[in-house]
């Protein structure tokens, strides 16, 4: 797989900026604290009438959905997100059991199929492809930006 594109950079940062946006903030931290749900019986009958609840998990997991989807079609390169999954890591334990019985529950595994496929292809990725940061940067190029080359920017100044 090549190296990941100044064009993955944009769009991981435009994701993060979305998931700091405060009613994604509140969602994934519901279901990561507060959701009590393993099945879609106990999901159905706990939440059926809990609007924001229920709005909650969909937020939730439509955005991974997404994620999942431009990941599986290489149009975001999986080492960038998996090394920093915007909390997928934490969302996916909470969810994991009532997703895949949902999908079972409806007789389709087209259903949330994608965080499903991110589930497991971050599995993979941590035991095939994770190293610790001093051994995951490449040292047979050189960075593509070098402290100082950009003005006006944080951080960054002209000599």
């Amino acid at each position: 797989m090549p190296a990941p594109t100044t064009e993955d950079a944009h769009l991981y940062l435009q994701l993060l900026e979305m998931t700091q946006q405060p009613h994604f903030t509140e969602a994934r931290h519901w279901v990561t604290h507060e959701l009590e749900a393993t099945t879609v019986k106990e999901y159905n009958d706990k939440y059926h009438a809990a609007a924001d609840e229920r709005s909650r998990v969909t937020s939730v997991l439509t955005f991974y959905e997404s994620v999942g989807a431009l990941v599986s079609r290489g149009l975001l390169h999986e080492d960038l997100f998996f090394d920093a999954p915007l909390g997928f890591d934490s969302v996916w334990p909470r969810v994991e059991s009532l997703v895949l019985d949902w999908q079972k529950a409806d007789k389709d595994k087209s259903l949330w199929e994608n965080v499903s496929w991110l589930a497991e292809r971050y599995e993979s990725w941590r035991d095939s492809t994770w190293r610790p940061k001093t051994e995951a940067i490449p040292t047979d190029r050189p960075p593509t930006k070098q402290w100082g080359d950009t003005e006006h920017h944080v951080g960054f100044s002209k000599a």
